[in-house]
């Protein structure tokens, strides 16, 4: 027997039992918030024009790989670190207080981290975030609400706003009745005038003031404090599938530019994505609310 061939074919015996783990099934999956603007471009964009699977790899050792990529939508940040934490997501868009807990509580753990990868939105005074009450209120401004009720998503980004414009009053948090309540609650709330304020991201108050059921006493630009929205990885993931995270990290990229190119184009299919109307989400583009505000005089011109 030629022992030069034994190398050769012992690599040849390992060669099957190679293949099943080149061929693996790769779940990826991502937590967004369809109905928090600032995350579209690591949410909802990606996910409808499948920017995603435009740029996962397929050669080296994800030559026969095949993904299966899921997308699970929630009201807002806090609910996504607990899926994380419980291995049942592998990446999560969020706002920047839940980004700040998300590393808090991974950090909690023995040997669970996560790791920051990109920005999707940010506001450098802290527009975003604001404080609306029912149309018909008496309430004008935050001193008003002293010993109140204001609801707002424990944990997110909002909640974090009204914490600091309530320092900033003097107010003590005990000077108000803190309720716990997701997004779509708070606003149908303010309807039906069940709740003295209610405290979100956007686009909630834009939607609230444009369906006239709410009007705005505090923007979040007052307290002058930036903030973020972003995404973050699972370490062990980013560790197994840096190539995926590379390509999670291009798709956000893509998004942007998507949305940069023609923005009303992007507002008209984010309409027909969330259920948010147009007027809501142009807040967040300049170049949006420009051409709305064109398609609307030329409407007005066609009818005179």
């Amino acid at each position: 027997m030629n022992l030069a061939c034994i190398p050769l074919l012992a690599m040849a015996l390992l060669l099957p039992t190679a293949s099943p783990a080149a061929a693996e099934t790769i779940d990826i999956a991502i937590g967004h918030q369809s109905m928090c603007t600032d995350t579209y471009t690591g949410g909802i964009v990606i996910k409808e024009l499948k920017l995603l699977e435009k740029h996962l790899p397929h050669t080296g050792k994800y030559a026969d790989a095949t993904y299966n990529i899921s997308w699970a939508d929630y009201a807002s940040g806090g609910p996504i670190t607990n899926q994380m934490l419980a291995g049942k997501l592998n990446f999560g868009t969020m706002g920047d207080y839940p980004l700040v807990v998300n590393g808090s509580k991974f950090q909690e753990t023995k040997s669970l981290r996560t790791i920051y990868v990109s920005g999707t939105g940010y506001n450098l005074k802290g527009a975003g975030n604001a404080i609306v009450v029912p149309v018909s209120s008496n309430f004008h401004k935050l001193e008003d609400l002293k010993g109140k009720a204001i609801s707002t998503p424990v944990g997110s980004a909002s909640w974090g706003m009204l914490i600091k414009a309530l320092q900033d009053k003097k107010m003590p948090l005990a000077s108000i009745e803190l309720k716990n309540q997701a997004p779509a609650v708070g606003a149908a709330n303010i309807a039906t005038n069940k709740i003295d304020a209610h405290s979100d991201f956007c686009p909630w108050s834009e939607i609230m003031e444009f369906r006239g059921t709410g009007r705005k006493i505090y923007d979040g630009s007052e307290t002058g404090i930036p903030y973020l929205h972003g995404v973050v990885v699972r370490q062990d993931f980013a560790e197994k599938y840096p190539e995926i995270v590379v390509a999670f990290i291009k798709a956000i990229y893509d998004a942007g530019k998507w949305i940069d190119e023609d923005p009303m184009r992007a507002t008209d299919l984010m309409e027909k994505w969330t259920g948010v109307e147009k007027e809501c989400s142009i807040s967040t583009s300049p170049k949006a609310a420009i051409s709305l505000r064109i398609r609307q005089s030329r409407r007005r011109g066609s009818t005179r």
